[in-house]
């Protein structure tokens, strides 16, 4: 470990907690003491806490009060993860229908933040994150960055969408957040909806310039950013890991990754609204899933658990999300538990593939792609999905999906909250996208229903465009 690692894990990164008001150095320790927990210390420290939610659920939260009252249930009723089975599923259309039921009656004491999501499910979906859980689920990445051989305090280049990247007007400005990223976890942000040649000139350029230790990412951007290094045979400075996120990747993205990079690719999947981490370790066996800190079901339609090795939606229960819990919430995502243990040792179950999250990527007339992750940006007013203006827009949309026909044009189908609301309210999201497809005929429509694809999922960008 360097100098500056030390530094930082021991000084800069308190210092940050300081003055944010967080305790990432805490959970980050934590994180690193119960990575080797045997199964059973592991799931009895999974049904202690859910035990405590679930309590808290009861006497606290209006929403879950009800729910347990309906059933002819009682917190004691639930001592394990099997139990939670005796709970109904939570979707995104009943958190946007009981959004006040699920806040807590002591949301007061309770520190949180604000969020919203769209996911892989075109479903806008606004809730609230306990600060509690923002620790746990950010130290719980630390830990997997050291399974890659990457320490914190080592430069960290990021090219991803608004979800891990600010945008551009707010990084300009100098905000502690800026400079806690760039000072502290060292980790400089790059905006990856524009990955024009021109685009990933610039990318590229900051790179080479920055001399990271590690690379993260959308799978699909990095992908890009990596041919495109290909394609005009340019050098790579020494990288030691890159880390994909937010999508489905593909065997060809980690193949070209590797290639171009000459470092391991390590995949993680994550969802803030559920409290969900899950990381590669050096064995590339399947994802670890963050049991210290949620539980995680595989279940079918009617949210009956589903063996370890069958494909069903992905359930999580965050067990630190105490000002606005999720219990058994369904992210959209199909994925299913590894029968097997990983032989690095460690208890955590393993997610296999996860089949709900596609990396595709829509291509503009030019031939320059947006991957699927990107356009859900461009429902946001001016593209920020951290304004509340623009929020409250997308907060608006009860379902939406993109449509490419094979000649490039867009159909923007949007389901509104409100029957009666106008059209127009959406008009900047035509605006959005005329401006990165300029050359295709861009139509915006409200219907009543999106229906799902003949496979019986859901997929929120569709496309039949070749682009050459």
């Amino acid at each position: 470990m360097s100098i500056y690692s030390v530094i930082d894990r021991k000084i800069l990164i308190p210092l940050g907690d300081r003055l944010k008001g967080r305790n990432l150095h805490g959970a980050f320790a934590e994180a690193l003491q119960t990575e080797w927990l045997s199964e059973d210390r592991l799931r009895e420290l999974q049904n202690e806490k859910l035990r405590r939610l679930v309590r808290h659920c009861y006497e606290n939260v209006p929403y879950y009060r009800r729910v347990f009252m309906e059933r002819k249930l009682r917190p004691e009723d639930i001592q394990d993860r099997e139990a939670l089975a005796k709970l109904p599923v939570l979707t995104k259309q009943l958190i946007r229908e009981h959004y006040q039921e699920l806040c807590a009656e002591d949301i007061r004491l309770r520190p949180c933040l604000e969020g919203s999501t769209g996911g892989s499910t075109g479903t806008p979906m606004r809730f609230l994150e306990d600060l509690e859980t923002w620790n746990k689920t950010r130290g719980l990445n630390l830990r997997g960055w050291t399974w890659a051989g990457f320490q914190v305090g080592e430069k960290l280049f990021t090219l991803a969408g608004n979800s891990l990247v600010d945008s551009k007007e707010n990084r300009r400005k100098m905000r502690v957040k800026n400079l806690y990223d760039r000072l502290i976890m060292r980790n400089l942000k790059r905006d990856c909806t524009d990955i024009t040649p021109e685009a990933m000139a610039e990318h590229y350029r900051a790179m080479m310039k920055y001399r990271p230790a590690g690379i993260r990412g959308y799978a699909s951007s990095l992908y890009f950013l990596a041919r495109y290094i290909e394609q005009n045979q340019l050098p790579v400075c020494p990288v030691k890991v890159v880390f994909t996120t937010g999508e489905k990747l593909h065997p060809k993205y980690r193949d070209k990754i590797q290639q171009v990079f000459k470092a391991p690719v390590f995949d993680a999947y994550g969802a803030s609204d559920g409290g969900l981490t899950a990381h590669e370790c050096a064995m590339h066996e399947g994802l670890h899933l963050g049991e210290e800190h949620c539980v995680v079901e595989i279940v079918d339609r009617e949210g009956r658990p589903l063996p370890d090795g069958e494909i069903g939606q992905v359930l999580s229960t965050d067990l630190n999300n105490y000002a606005f819990p999720f219990l058994r919430y369904q992210l959209g995502d199909l994925a299913y538990i590894r029968k097997e243990r990983c032989s690095c040792g460690r208890s955590h179950r393993l997610l296999g593939e996860v089949v709900g999250r596609e990396g595709r990527a829509i291509y503009n007339k030019q031939g320059r792609p947006y991957s699927s992750i990107v356009i859900d940006n461009m429902m946001f007013r001016n593209l920020d999905i951290h304004s509340e203006e623009s929020q409250r827009l997308y907060e608006k949309m009860d379902r939406f999906q993109i449509r490419q026909d094979s000649n490039g044009d867009l159909r923007i189908l949007i389901k509104p909250v409100d029957a009666g609301e106008p059209l127009s309210t959406f008009e900047y999201i035509k605006d959005n996208f005329q401006t990165y497809f300029p050359e295709s005929r861009v139509e915006l429509l409200f219907v009543e229903e999106i229906p799902p694809l003949p496979s019986g999922k859901e997929d929120y960008c569709i496309s039949e465009y070749t682009a050459f």
